[in-house]
């Protein structure tokens, strides 16, 4: 009696999710951001009554820090969505939308980070661009690979000057391995690549397509 290799139905599982897993969600079309992550071994919460938390979110008495994280790539970002909010200030202005960030960069995202969109391109003199505000973080499977979906709103009050002065660590998303380095290490590897790309160019020239040799 013939029985069928059923092993070999679940490799088609495992080369859909490698896909969507590891190759889809670092080669889709990605937007680059500055993420700012709240380091939560450096940072300082007051938490001995009720919740948890900063006495300021910003400022001199806030315990916040954070890692800087330079080059990010963000994919999926929805479409923004204005509300206007009335306040005993008068009228608050927010923009909504939502991004997906891959669990394969290594980091957890947590309420309260902060998303700075580049802008260059679309604002060269002028880079003002909203700086967004993680409110809400959601998983896709509860599993060791995911996708994070980050809603997220524009911050209101809050200069980026004042969250740059409470950054611990700057790292760097280096495309070349997808990977988050310290900024150091990824300074070294752009160097590393462009002698790379140098060297490539000489050989290319020493090269003789004839006879197949290199002519020192």
């Amino acid at each position: 009696m013939a029985f069928q290799n059923y092993e070999k139905l679940y490799f088609y599982i495992h080369e859909y999710q490698s896909l969507i897993y590891d190759y889809y969600s670092k080669h889709a079309v990605a937007f680059l951001t500055t993420y700012y992550n709240l380091d939560i071994p450096d940072t300082i919460w007051e938490d001995d009554l009720l919740y948890g938390g900063p006495y300021e979110f910003t400022g001199d008495l806030s315990g916040i820090k954070r890692n800087k994280i330079l080059l990010l790539p963000v994919y999926f970002i929805e479409d923004v969505s204005t509300v206007f909010d009335g306040q005993e200030t008068g009228y608050n202005k927010e923009n909504l939308t939502s991004l997906i960030i891959p669990s394969s960069y290594g980091i957890v995202p947590y309420p309260n980070d902060i998303i700075k969109m580049e802008q260059e391109y679309l604002r060269p003199s002028n880079d003002t661009y909203p700086v967004f505000q993680v409110s809400g973080a959601e998983i896709s499977v509860n599993t060791d690979r995911r996708f994070w979906k980050l809603k997220v709103e524009t911050m209101q009050s809050v200069a980026l000057p004042e969250v740059e002065a409470q950054v611990e660590n700057i790292y760097s998303f280096v495309d070349y391995d997808k990977n988050i380095h310290t900024l150091a290490d990824s300074q070294f590897i752009a160097k590393l690549l462009s002698k790379d790309a140098t060297l490539r160019g000489v050989l290319t020239n020493l090269h003789d397509k004839r006879t197949g040799f290199y002519y020192i």
